[in-house]
């Protein structure tokens, strides 16, 4: 099963070669016409992409992919700007492929700005080399490119956030599941290793489960283990984080807490649960 972020850099992949494919296209129209000078620049863009998409699609993990990105997106920005100065009705087309990329590979409110940049400029440049109704049709259809663009972005990061919280937490007690438990503890022991600050683990197993289950029945059971759940979510401070595995056996992470403070806490807890 893939990560988040290989999910991200397969479909940033995937897209860097679509709008390589479309510069290539673009660069054979302009030969056509015998503007020489934008099949070459044209070329050139639909390289980058192609080195963004590669190393998307063949590197380690390609932890440095929204970087490389922005400097590509940047890049063929700048190209096709330069461009634009003469051109503007040739190269407006340029433009769509740079504003679906960035919503795939910069974040949100950086794509929002450039192709607010991009779009102000493109609209004079066009209105000076042609008319105002040409600079109009373009700004509207960029405009509508980009709001599409950034709501299928929005919904993505959001049905992203939500699988990643539903892959994390426990569906009955919403305190985090072992597994995340086991990922978290790695790093915040080479935190507190790296500080060295204490860190401290408490475990708590509800007495006579088993006969609870067998004298009161599931649902009561789970009534119980949401209760008590939730009376360790309202316990414990800020920066700890509350976990559950599939026994129903629960564990509070306490970074920064020493050996002394544990015990306090610890005893706290007991008292109230069995008050």
């Amino acid at each position: 099963m893939k990560t988040d972020q290989q999910l991200m850099a397969s479909i940033s992949a995937s897209l860097f070669i679509l709008a390589s494919i479309i510069m290539i296209s673009l660069a054979i129209q302009t030969y056509r016409y015998g503007l020489f000078d934008l099949c070459y620049s044209a070329s050139v863009i639909s390289g980058l992409f192609l080195g963004a998409a590669a190393y998307a699609r063949f590197a380690p993990a390609a932890k440095f992919l929204l970087g490389a990105s922005e400097w590509v997106l940047g890049l063929s920005a700048l190209l096709i700007l330069s461009e634009s100065l003469e051109h503007m009705q040739h190269t407006r087309y340029w433009f769509y492929p740079l504003a679906l990329l960035s919503f795939v590979s910069l974040r949100h409110s950086h794509a929002m700005i450039a192709n607010a940049v991009i779009m102000a400029i493109g609209t004079m440049l066009l209105w000076q080399q042609q008319d105002l109704l040409h600079a109009l049709a373009f700004a509207s259809s960029f405009s509508l490119l980009v709001a599409l663009a950034s709501t299928f972005s929005q919904l993505h990061q959001r049905r992203s956030r939500t699988l990643v919280e539903l892959e994390i937490r426990d569906s009955l007690t919403g305190a985090y599941n072992f597994r995340h438990l086991e990922d978290t503890l790695g790093k915040e022991i080479c935190r507190a290793d790296r500080t060295g600050k204490a860190l401290s683990l408490i475990a708590l197993e509800i007495d006579y489960y088993p006969q609870i289950v067998d004298l009161h029945g599931p649902i009561t059971t789970q009534d119980l283990i949401k209760q008590f759940a939730d009376t360790l979510s309202a316990m414990i401070r800020a920066g700890d984080s509350q976990y559950c595995d599939a026994n129903h056996c629960f564990y509070l992470l306490l970074p920064c807490t020493p050996p002394e403070g544990v015990v306090v806490i610890a005893e706290r807890i007991r008292r109230t649960i069995e008050e």
